[in-house]
């Protein structure tokens, strides 16, 4: 199946792009994607910072499973105070 990763904040300017289209197997899990991600991508934040994800413009979990089509953002916890 194929499905949108968005990159932004930090993340993006590791990546070095807005987004990517990914082919993925069906029943994929956020955090089996963030998996492949980082295998192919080791200069990455995503090694050394904790993130949040949106499926679908809704913030989720590392457990949420993917369908086809689907749009994932990655984004880098902020803290500020």
């Amino acid at each position: 199946m194929k499905i949108t990763v968005k990159y932004f904040g930090s993340v993006k300017d590791d990546a070095g792009l807005e987004m990517e289209i990914m082919e993925v197997p069906e029943g994929s899990s956020v955090s089996s994607i963030i998996s492949m991600i980082k295998e192919e991508r080791s200069g990455l934040s995503l090694r050394k910072n904790p993130l949040m994800f949106a499926l679908n413009q809704n913030f989720c979990d590392g457990n949420r499973v993917l369908a086809d089509n689907d749009e994932l953002a990655l984004f880098p916890v902020v803290s500020g105070g």
